[in-house]
């Protein structure tokens, strides 16, 4: 999946995102088998991946995930206690706490099957800050018993501190990538929509471009999080008539 990020000029930054980055791509095939018993419900557990500071605040993330019991017992810890398999970005919900106030609170009370997150700098030079996308998995999208990047994928947005969580991204669909306009607050979304309700992502769907400005999400704060906030970059009557024009050459 290719991604454009904007990168600052310090360079403990430019390596740590770096990590980050390559650990997200990692992830991305990481799949999550789907149970069906309640026996199966009762032996799940939660457990808690490694801290990840938030640049500029005096926030930490803690990433939670629900595993079943077994699954610990045989790879998810090694002998160092660090866990085999990267929580960051295959999480059921985030836990953000403020280093000063010492006080915690959850990212959503939605149920995810997969949140990834990562961090984006936004604004000039003179005043930039941070805010957070989430590539997230609502269902079994295709059917294949797993929960997987290969199911539909909707992308969210939070500010720094995990507050205003909001959609951006319709469901049932999933997103190609995004670009960041820094310095104008700005980012782009590329998305497929499953036209054909076959449960597949591919050439024969539609690609759509939706925008998302700064002023959106925080003017959305009084906005239920599964209500989307982006809008599109091109009106459906206006891309009938260009894909038309295009076509007919």
């Amino acid at each position: 999946m290719k991604k454009k990020y904007s990168l600052t000029s310090n360079p403990v930054f430019y390596f740590s995102k770096i990590i980050f980055l390559s650990v997200l791509l990692s992830g991305c095939d990481s799949t999550q088998p789907i149970s069906e018993t309640s026996n199966e419900k009762d032996q799940r557990r939660v457990i808690y991946g490694q801290p990840v500071s938030i640049k500029n605040t005096d926030f930490t993330v803690i990433p939670m995930q629900i595993v079943d019991e077994r699954d610990i017992a045989d790879a998810r810890y090694t002998d160092d206690g660090k866990t085999a398999e990267d929580i960051s970005q295959n999480a059921h919900n985030l836990i953000f706490f403020d280093e000063r106030s010492k006080e915690t609170h959850l990212l959503t009370t939605q149920k995810f099957k997969r949140i990834a997150f990562s961090f984006e700098e936004i604004g000039t030079y003179k005043e930039s800050f941070t805010i957070i996308l989430y590539k997230t998995i609502h269902e079994d999208s295709n059917q294949d018993g797993f929960y997987n990047w290969k199911d539909a994928v909707v992308m969210y947005v939070s500010d720094n501190r995990g507050r205003h969580f909001r959609a951006v991204t319709p469901r049932n669909t999933r997103t190609i990538d995004w670009t960041v306009e820094r310095e104008k607050g700005q980012i782009y979304f590329r998305y497929i929509a499953d036209s054909d309700s076959n449960r597949v992502f591919d050439l024969k769907d539609p690609v759509y471009i939706n925008k998302l400005e700064l002023k959106q999400l925080r003017d959305a704060k009084s906005l239920k999080d599964s209500v989307q906030i982006s809008t599109p970059l091109i009106e459906e009557e206006q891309r009938k008539e260009y894909e038309e024009i295009l076509l007919s050459k």
